[in-house]
């Protein structure tokens, strides 16, 4: 049982905390630098602005003062929230067919960093559905961060073509010209 209340407990306030850190009057100073990551890495998953840790990290050590749990248990979660948050940044997570609508993996995750209003939740998709912030992901639809990253080259180059520039085979890391 305190697993899972750990885990609902978390989730509501990492949710709340993490939109709000989405705000415009915060963002830009405390959260930005983990959104540098467009298409998120494991690198990504830990690297962000001090204050934006330490917010992040306090449902986590509110929880045993409200809820008592064994120091084992405590220091297992511990170990298993780090992993998770490095999974769910690495693009290869695969969440069970099944529990796709409710779990909040890496697909979700990489679509928070590519769209930003979108998927706040930790480990699960309720508070997103909740407040409004859920996205079904992209590369559930066929369009994952490979179409979005090609995407955007395909703009780049489009650009660089009207301004003069011509990079031709940009995908086989052929350039015709450069800036």
């Amino acid at each position: 049982f305190s697993v899972l209340s750990f885990l609902f407990f978390t989730d509501m306030l990492i949710y709340w905390i993490h939109r709000g850190l989405h705000h415009r009057l915060v963002y830009k100073r405390i959260h930005k630098p983990h959104h540098l990551w467009k298409i998120p890495t494991p690198f990504a998953s830990h690297a962000f602005h001090p204050v934006d840790g330490f917010l992040q990290s306090l449902p986590y050590h509110i929880y045993p003062f409200i809820f008592p749990l064994h120091k084992v248990v405590y220091l297992s979660l511990y170990i298993l929230v780090n992993i998770w948050t490095i999974s769910i940044h690495d693009g290869d997570f695969r969440v069970p067919q099944i529990l796709r609508p409710f779990i909040n993996g890496s697909a979700h995750h990489t679509d928070h960093h590519m769209f930003f209003d979108y998927n706040y939740g930790q480990y699960f998709t309720l508070w997103d559905r909740i407040g409004g912030s859920f996205k079904n992901p992209s590369s559930f639809e066929g369009k994952g961060p490979l179409s979005y990253v090609k995407k955007m080259t395909e703009e780049k180059r489009n650009s660089h073509a009207e301004n003069g520039f011509k990079n031709e085979k940009l995908f086989s890391g052929e350039f015709t010209k450069t800036e």
